[in-house]
């Protein structure tokens, strides 16, 4: 046998002829390991697509099967016969499992299995790939990565903001998806900040160098960056521009800081969504378009919403904490 079950019960499974007590022996041993899950499910899809019909064909197991059947002395009782029939059949398919089974053991180790991991707003979470590469990922992000990584192909997927510190292997590059673009590692410490409901996305470059690569475009590089250069790239648009920014900024949000440098009040409110999961409900169009310098690191959102006050005077807010709700006025 190819595996710790009888075959037969593998082909009634996959023609649907399971009886209850089979059946609940064919959950027992997909429960029992991982791998037999794995199994099972690649041979169905094999099954499904046809794959099975190929291979009987290419055997020719139909000329042996009528052939053989033919030649049953037909003297036998009736249900002699018909157990002959079913037997063979069960057989042929049999030696179709043994034919097909590593095959189909080998597609399915070369299936990687995906993992996703999200977080919540205010939440951060740090994981180690299996290559050794350190993703952070920020609140309100998610990343999804295979829990290895075949031979030849290292891509993650990410939504969201992630700071990556990369194990380099030049001959197998690391790529993160952000979408619209991948971000293609040559050596590498970097953050990407994709969020879908913004605008521009950014990548920045702390370390080493990384290629940017349009996906929908024959996988053309679009820019090349150095460290201390942040690529910024409208979506709307699909224009982007490349911009000089102080290394120590980059990925400041992985030490619990949220660091506002010449940005609107607008801007602000954004990022204070993001970190604390308050709605604001800005009602003065007048104060939209203050700027501020703050850095903030864990502290209550009533106290950022004080100093915000204290530096803009006509800037008024009430806060209902129930709702998770900011009025500004």
């Amino acid at each position: 046998m190819i595996t710790d079950i009888d075959n037969i019960l593998l082909i009634k499974y996959l023609r649907n002829e399971l009886t209850d007590a089979e059946s609940q022996q064919i959950v027992d041993w997909v429960q029992a390991k991982e791998s037999n899950k794995q199994f099972l499910f690649g041979l169905k899809e094999a099954y499904m697509l046809s794959r099975w019909e190929e291979l009987r064909d290419k055997a020719r197991a139909n000329d042996g099967w009528n052939a053989l059947i033919q030649s049953i002395d037909e003297s036998k009782p009736i249900s002699y016969k018909k157990w002959m029939r079913i037997g063979l059949q069960y057989a042929a398919a049999a030696i179709l499992l043994f034919a097909t089974g590593f095959f189909l053991r080998d597609v399915v180790k070369q299936q990687p299995q995906f993992n996703t991991i999200e977080t919540a707003s205010g939440e951060h979470s740090t994981l180690l790939l299996s290559d050794g590469t350190k993703v952070t990922l920020n609140e309100n992000s998610k990343l999804i990565y295979p829990t290895n990584f075949n031979e030849g192909s290292r891509k993650v997927t990410l939504r969201g903001e992630a700071y990556f510190e990369v194990t380099h292997n030049k001959e197998t590059p690391f790529m993160v998806n952000v979408g619209i673009y991948s971000v293609k590692d040559i050596g590498t410490k970097f953050d990407v900040d994709a969020c879908s409901d913004e605008i521009y996305s950014y990548t920045s470059l702390k370390e080493g160098e990384v290629q940017i690569i349009d996906n929908a475009k024959d996988n053309k590089i679009l820019s090349e960056l150095k460290p201390g250069t942040q690529l910024c790239y409208n979506k709307r648009t699909e224009e982007y521009f490349v911009k000089s920014i102080n290394i120590a900024d980059i990925a400041d949000w992985t030490k619990g800081q949220v660091v506002i440098q010449r940005e609107t009040l607008a801007a602000v409110v954004e990022k204070l969504t993001q970190k604390y999961g308050y709605t604001f409900d800005v009602r003065n169009d007048n104060i939209s378009n203050l700027t501020y310098n703050i850095t903030i690191e864990n502290e209550p959102l009533k106290e950022i919403l004080s100093d915000i006050h204290f530096i803009t005077p006509q800037v008024q807010y009430s806060i209902n904490t129930e709702r998770k709700s900011v009025i500004l006025r």
